[in-house]
This record gives C-alpha cells, sequence and structure tokens, in this order.
C-alpha cells in the first residue's frame, strides 16, 4: 500500500495580480452607480434622497474621499472623485491580491471577498447611523 505523499508547496491557482483586478469589482460599481446619478439636474425629493445614496456609496467604495472634507481645502466634486478613486482602488486592489495570496480556489477567493465586501458595506453604515444619531 503506497501513499503518494509530498512535502513540495502547493501552486496558488489564484493569481495574485487577477485577484487583485478582480477586487476593484465592488468598488467600480458602487462608484458607477453613484455617478449614474444626475448630480446636476434639480429635481424632487426622489432625486435628492438618490443623490444622497449614491453620496453614501460613494463613500462605501471610496473611503479616503472623506480626506476632503476638511474646511480649508476647497475642491470640486471632481476633485474628490478623482482623489477618492485615485487613493482607495489601490487600497481595493490590495486587498483582492492579498485573498488570492492565501487561497488556493477561486471559490474560496469569491466567498472570502464577497464576506468583506458585505462586512465592510454593514460597518460603513453602522458609522454613518451612529454620526447622523450624534448630528441629530
Amino acid at each position: 500500500m503506497t501513499k503518494d505523499v509530498t512535502f513540495a508547496p502547493r501552486r496558488n491557482t489564484v493569481s495574485p495580480i487577477v485577484g487583485g483586478l478582480f477586487g476593484l469589482v465592488y468598488p467600480t460599481i458602487l462608484v458607477g452607480a453613484a455617478l449614474s446619478v444626475g448630480f446636476r439636474q434639480g429635481g424632487d425629493m426622489g432625486e435628492f434622497a438618490a443623490a444622497l445614496a449614491a453620496s453614501v456609496m460613494f463613500l462605501v467604495a471610496a473611503p479616503t474621499a472623506w480626506v476632503m472634507s476638511f474646511s480649508f481645502i476647497d475642491v470640486t466634486r471632481f476633485a474628490i472623485l478623482v482623489f477618492g478613486v485615485a487613493t482607495s482602488f489601490p487600497i481595493w486592489f490590495l486587498l483582492g491580491s492579498g485573498l488570492a495570496r492565501g487561497t488556493a480556489r477561486w471559490a474560496t477567493w469569491t466567498l472570502r471577498y464577497g464576506v468583506v465586501c458585505i462586512s465592510w458595506t454593514a460597518f460603513n453604515l453602522l458609522v454613518f447611523a451612529v454620526v447622523a444619531s450624534l448630528a441629530s
């Protein structure tokens, strides 16, 4: 009775580069949804609520955009979008890449990435709720 036992390291089938690129899917969807709302159009309360929801989605996707909220920084919406995307997307890329380094199968990577995205969104909504309750 023989057993094929090997002590060679297992080959990682999940590429860190591809995992990092797939890590950009969630923030890209959120930023795209946030930008699809017409910010320059006047409208009723429904459009105001949509713009507010879009702002929350953008802050979940680009958490570094908070840096632009200091009162001594006078910036435009475009500058906030560019800064948020340019500084947050590398973080999401590193997250996807880091998950890929410790994973041997894409199914496991997808599950872990989904858990991270849901946890991150829930954490942000909790923080927004706490800040809103403190502000009122």
